[in-house]
Protein backbone atom coordinates (compact mmCIF):
# COMPACT_ATOMS: atom_id res chain seq x y z
CA UNK A 1 0.00 0.00 0.00
CA UNK A 2 2.83 2.22 0.95
CA UNK A 3 4.37 2.01 -2.61
CA UNK A 4 0.82 3.33 -4.25
CA UNK A 5 0.29 6.40 -2.07
CA UNK A 6 2.65 9.19 -1.16
CA UNK A 7 3.18 9.03 2.57
CA UNK A 8 2.95 12.75 2.93
CA UNK A 9 -0.74 12.76 1.76
CA UNK A 10 -2.16 9.18 3.09
CA UNK A 11 -5.31 9.46 4.49
CA UNK A 12 -7.65 6.47 5.59
CA UNK A 13 -11.22 8.40 4.77
CA UNK A 14 -10.09 9.20 1.00
CA UNK A 15 -7.97 5.73 0.88
CA UNK A 16 -11.37 3.87 1.58
CA UNK A 17 -13.21 5.71 -1.23
CA UNK A 18 -10.74 5.28 -3.58
CA UNK A 19 -10.12 0.67 -2.74
CA UNK A 20 -14.50 1.23 -2.71
CA UNK A 21 -14.79 3.31 -6.26
CA UNK A 22 -16.92 5.95 -4.68
CA UNK A 23 -17.09 9.57 -5.66
CA UNK A 24 -14.40 12.08 -4.29
CA UNK A 25 -17.04 14.72 -4.68
CA UNK A 26 -19.48 13.65 -1.49
CA UNK A 27 -18.09 14.76 1.83
CA UNK A 28 -19.34 10.99 3.33
CA UNK A 29 -18.54 7.89 2.85
CA UNK A 30 -20.43 4.65 4.32
CA UNK A 31 -18.47 1.74 5.13
CA UNK A 32 -19.04 -2.06 5.97
CA UNK A 33 -17.24 -5.37 7.00
CA UNK A 34 -16.80 -5.67 3.54
CA UNK A 35 -14.97 -2.41 3.67
CA UNK A 36 -11.33 -3.19 5.26
CA UNK A 37 -11.08 -6.69 3.29
CA UNK A 38 -8.73 -4.74 1.14
CA UNK A 39 -7.28 -2.48 2.93
CA UNK A 40 -4.85 -4.00 5.65
CA UNK A 41 -4.32 -0.91 7.08
CA UNK A 42 -2.37 -2.14 10.04
CA UNK A 43 -0.72 0.30 11.83
CA UNK A 44 -1.92 3.79 13.50
CA UNK A 45 -3.23 6.36 11.22
CA UNK A 46 -4.37 9.83 12.04
CA UNK A 47 -7.80 10.23 11.53
CA UNK A 48 -8.94 13.62 9.36
CA UNK A 49 -12.88 12.97 9.84
CA UNK A 50 -15.58 12.48 11.94
CA UNK A 51 -16.81 8.81 12.11
CA UNK A 52 -19.51 6.99 14.07
CA UNK A 53 -20.29 3.30 13.98
CA UNK A 54 -22.54 0.57 15.56
CA UNK A 55 -20.86 -3.07 15.73
CA UNK A 56 -23.27 -5.41 15.47
CA UNK A 57 -21.45 -9.09 15.80
CA UNK A 58 -18.28 -10.00 17.51
CA UNK A 59 -16.95 -11.38 20.54
CA UNK A 60 -14.82 -8.32 20.52
CA UNK A 61 -11.36 -6.47 18.68
CA UNK A 62 -9.67 -3.97 20.37
CA UNK A 63 -9.54 -0.54 19.06
CA UNK A 64 -6.82 1.75 20.35
CA UNK A 65 -7.53 5.25 20.32
CA UNK A 66 -4.80 7.41 21.56
CA UNK A 67 -3.13 4.86 24.10
CA UNK A 68 -6.30 4.11 25.49
CA UNK A 69 -7.97 0.30 24.37
CA UNK A 70 -11.64 -0.41 23.71
CA UNK A 71 -13.00 -3.78 23.32
CA UNK A 72 -15.59 -3.35 20.22
CA UNK A 73 -18.21 -6.24 20.87
CA UNK A 74 -21.46 -6.79 19.33
CA UNK A 75 -23.90 -3.38 20.32
CA UNK A 76 -21.00 -1.08 20.78
CA UNK A 77 -21.22 2.63 19.31
CA UNK A 78 -18.25 3.86 18.35
CA UNK A 79 -17.29 7.24 17.57
CA UNK A 80 -14.11 9.16 16.58
CA UNK A 81 -13.07 13.22 15.14
CA UNK A 82 -10.30 14.49 13.44
CA UNK A 83 -6.72 14.58 14.94
CA UNK A 84 -7.07 11.06 16.72
CA UNK A 85 -4.58 8.46 15.90
CA UNK A 86 -6.13 5.02 15.59
CA UNK A 87 -5.32 1.65 15.08
CA UNK A 88 -7.21 -1.86 15.04
CA UNK A 89 -5.09 -4.27 16.75
CA UNK A 90 -7.79 -6.71 15.15
CA UNK A 91 -8.75 -7.65 11.53
CA UNK A 92 -12.28 -6.10 12.15
CA UNK A 93 -14.52 -8.50 10.63
CA UNK A 94 -17.40 -8.27 12.74
CA UNK A 95 -20.75 -6.79 10.98
CA UNK A 96 -20.69 -3.57 11.51
CA UNK A 97 -21.44 -0.10 9.81
CA UNK A 98 -19.94 3.06 9.97
CA UNK A 99 -20.32 6.25 7.96
CA UNK A 100 -16.98 8.60 7.77
CA UNK A 101 -18.02 12.56 6.75
CA UNK A 102 -16.09 15.95 6.71
CA UNK A 103 -17.67 19.56 8.34
CA UNK A 104 -18.78 20.05 4.60
CA UNK A 105 -21.51 17.43 4.69
CA UNK A 106 -23.57 20.63 6.87
CA UNK A 107 -22.27 23.39 5.04
CA UNK A 108 -25.90 25.53 4.28
CA UNK A 109 -27.38 23.94 7.70
CA UNK A 110 -28.63 26.98 10.13
CA UNK A 111 -26.20 26.17 12.73
CA UNK A 112 -23.29 23.34 11.36
CA UNK A 113 -21.16 24.08 14.36
CA UNK A 114 -23.56 21.27 16.50
CA UNK A 115 -20.48 19.10 15.72
CA UNK A 116 -17.89 20.84 18.06
CA UNK A 117 -21.18 20.34 21.14
CA UNK A 118 -20.62 16.54 20.88
CA UNK A 119 -17.70 15.06 23.28
CA UNK A 120 -17.25 12.08 21.90
CA UNK A 121 -16.08 13.33 18.76
CA UNK A 122 -13.20 15.06 20.92
CA UNK A 123 -9.95 13.90 23.09
CA UNK A 124 -11.46 13.02 26.69
CA UNK A 125 -14.84 11.74 25.32
CA UNK A 126 -16.41 7.99 25.92
CA UNK A 127 -16.27 7.19 22.18
CA UNK A 128 -17.24 3.12 22.70
CA UNK A 129 -20.03 2.41 24.73
CA UNK A 130 -22.35 -0.56 24.73
CA UNK A 131 -26.10 -0.12 23.71
CA UNK A 132 -28.85 -1.86 24.51
CA UNK A 133 -30.65 -4.59 22.08
CA UNK A 134 -33.17 -1.38 21.26
CA UNK A 135 -31.18 1.04 20.89
CA UNK A 136 -28.69 -0.76 18.56
CA UNK A 137 -32.29 -1.51 16.54
CA UNK A 138 -32.31 2.05 16.30
CA UNK A 139 -29.01 2.55 14.78
CA UNK A 140 -29.49 -0.16 12.47
CA UNK A 141 -32.52 1.20 11.16
CA UNK A 142 -31.51 4.84 10.42
CA UNK A 143 -28.29 3.40 8.69
CA UNK A 144 -30.61 1.32 6.67
CA UNK A 145 -32.70 4.41 5.35
CA UNK A 146 -28.98 6.08 4.92
CA UNK A 147 -27.90 3.49 2.81
CA UNK A 148 -31.12 3.37 1.17
CA UNK A 149 -30.49 7.50 0.34
CA UNK A 150 -26.92 7.20 -0.12
CA UNK A 151 -27.20 8.51 -3.61
CA UNK A 152 -30.02 11.61 -2.56
CA UNK A 153 -27.19 14.35 -1.92
CA UNK A 154 -30.06 16.61 -0.82
CA UNK A 155 -31.23 13.72 2.34
CA UNK A 156 -27.83 12.89 3.59
CA UNK A 157 -27.09 15.48 6.06
CA UNK A 158 -30.66 15.13 7.71
CA UNK A 159 -30.01 11.61 8.10
CA UNK A 160 -26.40 11.74 9.27
CA UNK A 161 -27.78 14.34 11.58
CA UNK A 162 -30.54 12.02 12.81
CA UNK A 163 -27.74 9.33 13.45
CA UNK A 164 -25.73 12.00 15.59
CA UNK A 165 -28.47 13.40 17.72
CA UNK A 166 -29.39 9.63 18.42
CA UNK A 167 -26.07 9.19 19.39
CA UNK A 168 -26.24 12.19 21.80
CA UNK A 169 -29.29 10.73 23.29
CA UNK A 170 -27.73 7.67 24.36
CA UNK A 171 -24.30 9.05 25.59
CA UNK A 172 -26.71 10.96 27.49
CA UNK A 173 -28.82 7.69 29.18
CA UNK A 174 -27.31 7.26 32.77
CA UNK A 175 -27.35 3.34 31.73
CA UNK A 176 -25.41 3.85 29.16
CA UNK A 177 -22.08 1.43 29.62
CA UNK A 178 -19.01 1.34 28.75
CA UNK A 179 -17.05 -1.53 27.17
CA UNK A 180 -15.57 -3.13 30.41
CA UNK A 181 -19.21 -3.38 31.91
CA UNK A 182 -19.26 -0.82 33.75
CA UNK A 183 -22.13 1.91 33.99
CA UNK A 184 -22.57 5.83 34.70
CA UNK A 185 -22.99 7.10 38.39
CA UNK A 186 -26.40 8.35 38.87
CA UNK A 187 -23.88 11.33 40.50
CA UNK A 188 -22.49 14.40 39.30
CA UNK A 189 -23.64 14.70 35.79
CA UNK A 190 -23.77 10.83 35.42
CA UNK A 191 -20.04 10.63 35.49
CA UNK A 192 -18.07 9.00 38.49
CA UNK A 193 -15.25 11.15 40.12
CA UNK A 194 -12.53 8.78 38.81
CA UNK A 195 -14.48 8.47 35.53
CA UNK A 196 -14.54 12.34 35.39
CA UNK A 197 -10.51 12.12 36.48
CA UNK A 198 -9.67 9.74 33.58
CA UNK A 199 -11.57 12.04 30.90
CA UNK A 200 -9.75 15.06 31.86
CA UNK A 201 -6.37 13.53 31.86
CA UNK A 202 -6.93 12.00 28.19
CA UNK A 203 -7.65 15.25 27.53
CA UNK A 204 -4.54 17.16 28.84
CA UNK A 205 -1.95 14.55 27.65
CA UNK A 206 -3.54 15.48 23.84
CA UNK A 207 -3.33 19.00 24.51
CA UNK A 208 -0.14 19.03 26.39
CA UNK A 209 2.32 16.01 25.68
CA UNK A 210 4.95 17.67 23.49
CA UNK A 211 5.68 19.85 26.15
CA UNK A 212 4.98 17.89 29.03
CA UNK A 213 5.49 13.49 29.33
CA UNK A 214 5.90 13.98 33.47
CA UNK A 215 3.24 12.27 35.76
CA UNK A 216 3.42 15.43 37.73
CA UNK A 217 2.64 18.44 35.46
CA UNK A 218 -0.69 16.36 35.01
CA UNK A 219 -1.20 15.67 38.56
CA UNK A 220 -1.24 19.06 39.85
CA UNK A 221 -3.50 20.02 36.63
CA UNK A 222 -5.94 17.88 38.17
CA UNK A 223 -5.09 19.13 41.44
CA UNK A 224 -4.26 15.24 42.90
CA UNK A 225 -1.46 13.10 43.70
CA UNK A 226 1.01 11.46 41.06
CA UNK A 227 0.27 8.24 43.24
CA UNK A 228 -3.76 8.50 43.08
CA UNK A 229 -3.58 9.50 39.38
CA UNK A 230 -1.95 6.46 38.45
CA UNK A 231 -4.69 4.45 40.49
CA UNK A 232 -7.42 5.78 38.77
CA UNK A 233 -5.63 4.75 35.79
CA UNK A 234 -5.30 2.25 36.60
CA UNK A 235 -8.85 0.80 37.84
CA UNK A 236 -10.12 2.90 34.90
CA UNK A 237 -7.95 2.13 31.54
CA UNK A 238 -5.99 -0.40 32.64
CA UNK A 239 -2.59 0.88 32.88
CA UNK A 240 -0.87 3.80 35.36
CA UNK A 241 -0.33 7.32 33.92
CA UNK A 242 3.24 7.53 32.69
CA UNK A 243 2.64 3.98 30.46
CA UNK A 244 -0.51 6.23 29.36
CA UNK A 245 1.77 9.23 28.16
CA UNK A 246 4.48 7.13 26.58
CA UNK A 247 1.97 4.47 24.42
CA UNK A 248 0.74 7.72 23.48
CA UNK A 249 3.94 9.25 22.16
CA UNK A 250 4.53 6.29 20.52
CA UNK A 251 1.04 6.33 18.44
CA UNK A 252 1.57 9.74 17.52
CA UNK A 253 5.38 8.83 16.22
CA UNK A 254 4.08 5.42 14.44
CA UNK A 255 1.41 7.68 12.94
CA UNK A 256 3.71 10.07 11.79
CA UNK A 257 6.66 7.36 10.58
CA UNK A 258 3.73 6.03 8.34
CA UNK A 259 1.22 8.60 7.40
CA UNK A 260 4.17 11.02 6.56
CA UNK A 261 7.30 11.73 4.68
CA UNK A 262 8.53 13.98 7.65
CA UNK A 263 12.19 13.10 8.53
CA UNK A 264 13.38 11.84 11.72
CA UNK A 265 14.58 15.04 12.58
CA UNK A 266 11.10 16.82 12.70
CA UNK A 267 9.45 14.22 14.09
CA UNK A 268 11.60 14.01 16.59
CA UNK A 269 10.87 18.27 17.14
CA UNK A 270 6.97 17.66 16.74
CA UNK A 271 7.18 15.45 19.42
CA UNK A 272 9.17 17.53 21.60
CA UNK A 273 11.99 15.38 22.46
CA UNK A 274 15.16 17.67 22.43
CA UNK A 275 17.25 16.00 20.31
CA UNK A 276 16.98 12.13 17.88
CA UNK A 277 19.20 10.11 20.10
CA UNK A 278 16.72 10.86 23.19
CA UNK A 279 13.76 9.86 20.26
CA UNK A 280 15.38 7.13 19.11
CA UNK A 281 16.12 5.55 22.77
CA UNK A 282 12.74 6.17 23.87
CA UNK A 283 11.04 4.55 20.73
CA UNK A 284 13.23 1.57 20.87
CA UNK A 285 12.86 1.18 24.74
CA UNK A 286 8.92 0.73 23.83
CA UNK A 287 8.64 -0.45 20.42
CA UNK A 288 12.07 -2.55 20.57
CA UNK A 289 12.45 -0.72 17.08
CA UNK A 290 14.43 2.43 15.89
CA UNK A 291 12.12 4.67 14.32
CA UNK A 292 13.96 3.87 11.40
CA UNK A 293 13.34 -0.03 11.71
CA UNK A 294 9.35 1.21 12.30
CA UNK A 295 9.22 3.40 9.13
CA UNK A 296 10.60 0.59 6.92
CA UNK A 297 8.53 -2.18 8.53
Amino acid sequence: MQKKFNLTSFNLYEFLKHQNAHSFNVPFFLADRHTYQSAHVNFPFRTFTFGLGITYTGEGDVFKIGSTDYLVTAGCLTTVGPGMVCQWTGNYTAEHDTVYFTEELFEGMKNNAFLHSLPFFFHGGRHVIRLSDDQTRKMASLFGLLKELKDDRSAIPGMVHSLLMLAESFHADPESRTPNGGTYNSVSNGISNREKIAQSFRKLVAEHFPEHKEVAFYATALHITPKYLSEVLQSELGKPAKAFIDEYVVMEAKSLLKQTALSIQEICYWLGFEDASHFNKSFKKLTNMTPTEYRKS
